[in-house]
């Protein structure tokens, strides 16, 4: 069964590109360049549901982009 959980690409002026995934707060990741973002993101979220899943953590049900957003604005 295919889950899929949102992330969310920042950029400030001055700084490097991150990501951050709101359903798993603390999991985030940065680079300095655009296009190497899936793969951080993808080794960031990875490395964080495995531990999740080797402390015996349940995953969290991936809310709505509109539920997501609505916390952001």
């Amino acid at each position: 069964m295919l889950i899929t959980y949102f992330g969310i690409i920042h950029k400030q002026p001055d700084s490097v590109f991150g990501v951050s995934f709101p359903d798993f707060p603390g999991c985030i990741s940065a680079t300095e360049e655009l296009a190497d973002i899936p793969a951080a993101a993808k080794e960031a979220l990875e490395f964080h549901v495995a531990g999740m899943v080797e402390d015996g953590m349940e995953l969290p049900v991936p809310r709505s982009l509109a539920d997501i957003l609505s916390e952001i604005e």
